[in-house]
């Protein structure tokens, strides 16, 4: 009823501002209902991907929670490291169907198992398994806040390969796999081209745009309005003054010659230019959601060339075992990669002023991978890596451990394991974070209740 009367109310209220001649003062509906609050930067969300796990002797820090040195395979991260948690410990919950390359990429993001489907790929195992069976963390949150900008989440790609069940992380439901978009010309082409209001100009101001308008809206409504109306543009204005005195700009990015992005020889350069595109749509404030998707964890047969590994398919590689020291350096120059790409986006982030801060300050972006250990396909431990505070809701500079020694959990009762080691706790903490405190589980395979303990 609340929602109707709401509804009613704006209706007339547009009507009247039309009978004015006013119809361009539309958008200004929405503070006659508000209570006055200042507005602040929004926060957004990043997921990001990489396939494979890690090595976890090179992975993880050595020291105390505030006082930690990285590992060989984040040094790329230390510039950033007041910024990071670097998360030791957390498992996903093996379950369900599929090879664990394949389990693991939906229930990264969803810890929810894919859905048996005669119609689609057998396991190895006489299982036929489809799509992902609930929505990804993500667009639970876009579901909830996306309204507010252009789009609702964005979803970007680097050969991420062919929509089949296995090779999509993002989900909208119950089998609605999202495609993320893999070729940076047709992204840009998308998001920016045409929109010249936008591309290469400081963000204008909309108090200024309707000046006059406004003044005639204050000598034909009620005193009540009009006190909420002076209230929220002098909000409106603070902030407007806040983006200014930051020096914040909403630029497109500079794409650089075009390349084919499905070859592994380009993979660096289409890598960096989805994440200019990404950095560009959340300053623009395009999207407030958005994930990369880098490859895949099932079927990945990249071969890294352009680090000098030129005989071997990543993920062959990945399957060596622990006292292969030949395999084990190809693996450190990957993983590594790996972590400078990370580094790359935080420094674009952290690159564009926002008030006494940067854009990386108001989102919080989260690393992880469909398997913890790949010649084992263990999910237990999996590594993750939050950057950002979004927007002062959670505390950084931490190297935080949940469980010294997770259990292996094949073919034992998940009831048998602490729910704090799981990282649905972590996907309960993002969406707290992102200002959906009602939200206590999340995922058909959590057991227990509540955020991350420690991390906001």
């Amino acid at each position: 009823m609340k929602r109707r009367e709401g509804s009613n109310r704006n209706f007339h209220r547009r009507a009247f501002l039309s009978g004015l001649g006013l119809a361009g003062l539309a958008p200004f509906i929405p503070i006659l209902n508000a209570s006055g609050q200042e507005a602040s930067f929004p926060k957004r969300l990043i997921l990001f991907f990489t396939p494979h796990g890690t090595l976890f002797d090179q992975w993880l820090p050595t020291g105390t929670e505030t006082n930690f040195t990285m590992g060989p395979i984040l040094q790329s991260l230390q510039p950033f490291q007041s910024k990071l948690n670097i998360l030791a410990g957390l498992s996903m919950h093996d379950v369900g169907i599929g090879a664990p390359h394949t389990k693991g990429f939906p229930i990264l993001w969803t810890a929810s198992p894919l859905l048996q489907d005669m119609t689609f790929r057998e396991d190895g195992n006489g299982f036929y398994f489809g799509w992902g069976s609930s929505a990804s963390v993500d667009q639970v949150i876009a579901n909830r806040i996306g309204s507010a900008t252009a789009y609702p989440s964005l979803e970007f790609g680097v050969r991420s390969q062919a929509a089949i069940t296995g090779t999509r992380m993002i989900y909208t439901g119950a089998k609605q796999p999202k495609d993320p978009m893999t070729d940076p010309a047709a992204v840009f082409t998308r998001l920016f081209a045409g929109h010249t209001d936008v591309v290469g100009l400081e963000r204008k101001s909309a108090l200024d745009l309707v000046q006059a308008e406004l003044g005639e809206l204050s000598t034909r409504v009620a005193k009540e309005d009009q006190m909420k109306v002076a209230a929220h543009l002098a909000s409106i204005r603070a902030s407007e003054m806040r983006i200014a005195q930051s020096s914040a700009r909403c630029t497109g990015p500079v794409l650089g010659n075009q390349v084919d992005p499905l070859q592994e020889a380009n993979t660096t350069a289409v890598y960096h230019s989805q994440m200019d595109l990404m950095v560009s749509a959340l300053a623009c404030d395009m999207t407030r959601i958005a994930s990369m998707q880098y490859t895949v964890g099932d079927v990945d047969q990249t071969v890294y060339s352009w680090l000098g590994v030129t005989a071997d398919r990543f993920h062959d590689l990945s399957h060596s075992g622990d006292n292969d020291a030949v395999a084990k350096a190809k693996l450190l120059k990957i993983y590594t990669w790996f972590a400078q790409q990370f580094a790359y986006l935080l420094a674009k982030l952290d690159s564009i002023p926002e008030g006494n801060g940067t854009l990386l300050d108001n989102c919080l972006v989260v690393w992880g991978s469909e398997v913890g250990k790949p010649n084992n396909h263990s999910l237990a431990p999996t590594p993750f890596i939050t950057a950002g505070a979004a927007g002062g809701a959670v505390k950084t500079g931490r190297f935080l451990t949940y469980s010294t020694a997770p259990p292996a959990m094949v073919g034992t009762s998940q009831a048998a394991f602490p729910a704090s080691c799981f990282h649905n706790r972590l996907l309960v903490s993002i969406c707290h974070a992102m200002g959906l405190p009602d939200i206590d589980t999340f995922g058909s395979t959590d057991i227990g209740t509540g955020p991350l303990a420690n991390f906001t």
